[in-house]
């Protein structure tokens, strides 16, 4: 691996020109120049098409999806297409600063074991629809994730993840059998027996707003992400330790779902939920205090 390697950025794209400008202008603005967009056009209807051919430069590589695909295999198709020694994933709605590729590979670079790094990451801001920060993901690891991924939970936004392509292609990539969950599966993969390196700057900027997926598929989102979790304990043969902290992540991800089911008056889905997955409520006391008492921290902090 050279100083600077190709980076190959997939960007599946399905009815995504709201914020599709923004994303690709992000990629263009880099201070990394060494770099390839396979665009995924998952056959839009809007302006995406449009948007993406305005962009004049040899690096913008533009393929139209014989049929529309779950984004799984969307992936899958886009990455079988890339050059790159690097695969880096960028949603249409997300966005990068201008120096996350340069970061990513000086870190890289000061690395003594450089093949034995699989992903290359940062951490994270949360925008919303009109671009406006409104939080930060502060947590962030380096070496060997692989167990901190099931004990913490999936820290690494998929914006943000920058993969090794030989290891990716080596651990099948992305599971297409999923829906939800595939990006935390990835992870896990990737990160098995191979090490792992975090840019400590803000430089991926994740937009939450009222179409994505996390906020208008609560269900189905966490039912199968539970369900990922209790197969992946089964496979995998885990020490109690690591079982314990799936169990705890269950709970706190039970209860936020049950706080969004109620805000959304979804009622049919959240008795669902509660009699699918009732253990995971037993402790959703314990969260609801611990959530009101970060709130109130929070609050105290910042009137200081």
């Amino acid at each position: 691996m050279n100083d600077q390697p190709l980076v190959s950025i997939v960007m599946n794209c399905y009815n995504s020109d709201t914020y599709l400008k923004e994303a690709i202008n992000s990629v263009f603005e880099q201070t990394y120049q060494n770099w390839e967009i396979i665009f995924w056009d998952n056959q839009s209807t809007d302006q995406s098409a449009q948007i993406v051919k305005s962009y004049n430069d040899d690096r913008v590589k533009y393929f139209y999806a014989p049929t529309h695909t779950p984004l799984g295999e969307a992936r899958n198709l886009a990455i079988e297409k890339v050059s790159g020694e690097w695969v880096a994933i960028l949603d249409c709605d997300d966005i990068w600063d201008k120096d996350k590729l340069q970061a990513s590979f000086k870190l890289l670079n000061s690395y003594n074991q450089k093949e034995e790094v699989s992903l290359l990451y940062s951490k994270t801001v949360y925008i919303d629809e009109n671009g406006e920060t409104f939080g930060f993901f502060q947590e962030h690891y380096s070496g060997d994730i692989h167990d901190l991924l099931l004990t913490k939970g999936d820290f690494v936004f998929i914006s943000s993840a920058i993969f090794r392509t030989d290891i990716l292609n080596k651990v099948g990539k992305i599971d297409e059998s999923l829906h939800y969950a595939e990006d935390y599966d990835v992870l896990l993969k990737v990160t098995k027996n191979q090490q792992v390196l975090c840019v400590d700057a803000y430089h991926t900027y994740y937009r939450v707003h009222n179409s994505s997926l996390t906020s208008t598929k609560v269900y189905e989102y966490d039912v199968e992400n539970f369900e990922f979790l209790n197969n992946y304990i089964k496979e995998h043969n885990l020490p109690l330790n690591l079982k314990v902290a799936i169990f705890l992540n269950n709970s706190s991800r039970m209860t936020a779902s049950v706080i969004k089911l109620l805000s959304k008056k979804d009622f049919i889905n959240l008795v669902k939920i509660v009699k699918g997955y009732w253990q995971y409520l037993l402790l959703s006391p314990y969260y609801i205090l611990h959530f009101i008492g970060k709130r109130i921290r929070k609050v105290i902090k910042n009137n200081k």
